[in-house]
């Protein structure tokens, strides 16, 4: 399972400019200090070497989430890496759907759970709107619309794409909190691809703000990691059993989670990396 770790590296490196690349070399050696640092390194050449390599570059990177859960290191899903790596990222190249696992699975995906959980006809809240993969769905639904990002240059696209109609707003966050949002105006939330990338600390103040800014009765679908990011995919430090006790703190009720969902006679996964779909409300 692990060799979908290079592979995911070695299809994405392409995405980052070289510069960025070198500025997040630096933070990392900031933020996660010269070993852990060397050891990520080493992984990123020799996941680009080749098929004779893979299995060398998947132990390193056990071994690098390993000591990052361990010594409780950032990795590489700091709010400043975060930031830099996602406004950096080539939006242009597949617009997000680099991380679609086929037409089939989106499409039911969109059936099967945002259209299923997400009511229409009223506000809902994207956040990580990334360059509009759900959002362009999400829009139409909605009778207000808010999107936020962490990135410019995404908020910029779907500014582009979508806000050319009365009752939508995008705009950056911090990566920690929604600020920008009002006091019980959410009646839906909606993240996907995001929450995988953020660590736990950022997310429990993530979710006080879910609790701050749905209203009663709203209802969340957020896509997060389950192992701590020990399965592959750059996951962040966030385990189910942390997400799901930030939700309990706080009041929220658990619907729904899930690894896969069936759709006729095909299963789907939330993810190539040991994901999971929870649904919870406020009650």
């Amino acid at each position: 399972m692990l060799a979908k770790t290079s592979k995911d590296i070695i299809n994405n490196r392409s995405n980052i400019p070289f510069g960025k690349k070198v500025w997040l070399l630096i933070t990392s050696l900031k933020e996660n200090g010269i070993f852990w640092t060397g050891l990520l390194a080493v992984y990123y050449l020799l996941s680009g070497i080749g098929n004779t390599s893979i299995a060398l570059a998947d132990a390193i990177f056990v071994k690098l989430q390993k000591i990052k859960q361990e010594k409780g290191l950032p990795g590489t899903s700091s709010l400043v890496a975060n930031k830099n790596i996602w406004e950096s990222w080539n939006w242009n190249t597949a617009g997000g759907e680099e991380w679609t696992l086929s037409i089939e699975w989106k499409e039911s995906l969109i059936k099967n759970v945002l259209r299923k959980y997400i009511p229409a006809e009223g506000h809902i809240l994207e956040i990580g709107s990334g360059a509009g993969r759900w959002t362009e769905v999400l829009v139409e639904m909605a009778l207000q619309f808010t999107g936020v990002d962490i990135s410019e240059s995404c908020i910029r696209i779907c500014k582009d794409k979508f806000g050319d109609k009365p009752g939508r707003h995008f705009f950056v966050g911090n990566g920690k909190d929604l600020s920008g949002v009002e006091t019980d105006s959410i009646d839906a939330l909606w993240s996907f691809d995001v929450f995988v990338h953020i660590n736990k600390r950022e997310v429990a103040s993530y979710v006080q703000e879910f609790n701050r800014v749905m209203r009663q009765g709203s209802v969340g679908v957020v896509h997060h990691g389950i192992t701590g990011g020990l399965d592959g995919g750059w996951r962040s430090d966030l385990t189910a059993a942390d997400f799901h006790r930030f939700l309990e703190k706080e009041g929220f009720t658990v619907l729904d989670h899930f690894e896969t969902w069936n759709d006729m006679d095909t299963v789907y996964p939330v993810g190539l990396y040991h994901d999971e779909l929870t649904i919870f409300q406020k009650l």
